[in-house]
């Protein structure tokens, strides 16, 4: 199976696909299932940007394997060609070969190879993951989505190996804050007149939201501050965008709300001199919301049930403190697992993935849909 493995991760890797040009992966994936007899369709995203999905076996219910086409750019320090797998020791290196294309080769082995008996099992490659998922973005809305009761994800195993499963994640937003005052003499200076001061001072006190506990970090950050006098006057303007993270159940809206609140109350310190007026950064696609799966969840008992059997460990779900395209999934109520493969070096240079680990990976996916077949 290793071998099999590392024969369509050679070829994934070979296939130029870093973000916004993921068009020729996704058309070499989809002569890949018509060659073996399947209907795959494209979902068009913008321009020449398009998700692929296929589809296997009849059910009310279905399970996704996710995969994201889009990979990000070479970096400063290969030591090998990253579009020439290379493996050495057991390891894999090549541009993506650990984001994601390692899970995605599992992930198409598994659905060319597995029969689905009481479900549909669905596959499914979606572009912009490592922007700002404009993809699942437009999946999300479709009605291949509607059916599919749980969401498989091989993302990178940054924690626990292959023993751990990505059962939550933060949410993120970008906020963009402007306070404004009256331009003034600089010889006319009081404490009350000080929009610095008093941006200082809204910093402060939003801190108060953040909360960290292990993997699970909500905090809310100054990323960009802009603010300039002209000539000897106090500044009239200060411009504030703020990075944040969330925990579930909060969502973004809800954290607009409290630093709504937290301007509205330091504004009367100040005699309502100054105006604050608060919003998201505008982007083409919605902010990603938090998620959280319930311990109890039956897809999450099936999946450690298998992790356990399959590599001798007690399986662990733990929370991520990023964001991914799994959060659309999450945070409109499906069941997203993720499972990864061990590796190294995402997002850098002499990115690499472990090929036994893929093989392990690959029979986890297998052990977890038979019980599907049995049980769900």
């Amino acid at each position: 199976m290793e071998s099999d493995i590392a024969s369509l991760l050679k070829q994934l890797v070979s296939v130029k696909s870093t973000y916004p040009d993921e068009k020729e992966i996704g058309e070499y994936l989809f002569q890949l299932f018509q060659s073996h007899n399947y209907n795959p369709k494209k979902q068009i995203v913008e321009n020449n940007r398009f998700n692929l999905t296929v589809q296997k076996g009849h059910g009310k219910k279905s399970v996704l394997l996710y995969s994201h086409l889009d990979t990000v750019n070479v970096v400063e320090g290969w030591q090998t060609d990253p579009l020439e797998l290379n493996i050495k020791n057991g390891k894999a290196f090549g541009l993506g070969a650990w984001d994601m294309k390692g899970g995605m080769a599992v992930n198409i082995l598994t659905f060319l190879r597995f029969h689905p008996k009481n479900f549909r099992l669905k596959l499914v490659f979606c572009v912009d993951e490592e922007n700002i998922s404009k993809g699942v973005q437009t999946l999300i809305k479709t009605n291949f989505i509607n059916d599919v009761d749980c969401v498989i994800s091989p993302e990178p195993a940054f924690d626990y190996g292959l023993r751990g499963i990505v059962t939550g994640r933060i949410g993120r937003a970008v906020y963009n804050i402007e306070i404004k005052g009256e331009s003034r003499h600089f010889a006319l200076y009081e404490k009350m007149y000080d929009i610095n001061l008093f941006a200082a001072e809204f910093l402060v006190q939003i801190s108060r939201l953040n909360r960290i506990i292990g993997h699970r970090k909500q905090f809310i950050f100054a990323r960009k501050i802009i603010s300039e006098a002209v000539g000897m006057s106090i500044p009239p303007k200060t411009c504030i965008q703020l990075d944040s993270s969330v925990l579930p159940p909060n969502t973004h809206n809800q954290i607009l709300d409290c630093l709504a609140g937290i301007g509205k109350n330091l504004s009367k310190k100040y005699g309502n001199y100054f105006s604050v007026k608060l919003g998201f950064l505008q982007r083409d696609t919605p902010f990603l919301e938090s998620y959280q799966i319930k311990d109890n969840n039956p897809y999450l008992k099936l999946l450690k049930k298998s992790i356990g059997q399959k590599t001798g460990l007690a399986a662990q779900d733990y929370f991520r403190s990023s964001v991914a395209d799994e959060n659309v999934f999450g945070s409109h109520g499906k069941t997203v697992l993720g499972i990864g493969a061990h590796g190294g070096n995402a997002h850098a240079a002499n990115e690499w993935v472990s090929l036994s680990s893929l093989e392990k990976l690959y029979i986890i996916l297998n052990s977890f849909l038979e019980k599907v077949n049995t049980q769900i």
